[in-house]
């Protein structure tokens, strides 16, 4: 992928993932109270739970919409000082079809895979 065409697709992607973050952190400023929709405190377990689970899941997606701007603000990093398309670890060219389909991808995918074990995910 040249350049340009990635710097482009990278600032869209950036964009939308920009508010999707913004969406999920006023959600999460909700208090449980106001998600509930009942402040009184005999409020159904089962409701609290609920509630509970799904702040928990907005929270593991804002995560990951961080760690990907954080991949797509490193790439454009990449862009800026030339070294686009080649691996951080390894400095080797990462493979085309692999910037195509994940164009903020940093790392070739053998270190990709390397990573995702160590980090566990």
């Amino acid at each position: 992928m040249d350049p340009q065409t990635a710097r482009e697709t990278l600032l869209r992607f950036r964009a939308r993932l920009i508010d999707q973050n913004e969406t999920l952190t006023e959600a999460l400023g909700i208090s449980l109270e106001e998600e509930g929709g009942d402040e009184s405190s005999d409020q159904h377990i089962a409701d609290v739970g609920a509630v509970t689970l799904n702040r928990q899941v907005d929270l593991t997606v804002q995560e990951n919409v961080e760690r990907l701007l954080n991949q797509v603000d490193r790439a454009l990093e990449k862009i800026d000082e030339g070294t686009y398309g080649l691996c951080d670890r390894c400095g080797e060219p990462i493979e085309e079809s692999r910037l195509q389909a994940a164009p903020e991808a940093t790392l070739c995918l053998r270190h990709q895979k390397e990573w995702e074990q160590s980090e566990g995910a």
